[in-house]
């Protein structure tokens, strides 16, 4: 009897201990962040090529006039 009261008391510790969801909440929150960097970084990315491809092309069709 002694025993299973002793296991019946860890068994309900064990469900009330919240430590793990609470890791597990950061860890989650940790890649969501890191997501949204990547993606933001990607579309940046993107579009710095696309703006120095244009400024390229522009200064690639100006002819400097010689004196």
């Amino acid at each position: 009897m002694e025993k299973e009261c002793q296991m019946l008391a860890l068994t309900r510790r064990f469900g009330s201990d919240e430590g793990g969801a609470t890791a597990t909440e950061y860890a989650m929150l940790i890649v969501f962040v890191a997501l949204a960097i990547a993606v933001g970084a990607q579309a940046l990315g993107n579009d710095l090529t696309a703006l120095f491809s244009n400024v390229g092309s522009t200064l690639n069709g100006i002819t400097i006039p010689t004196p």
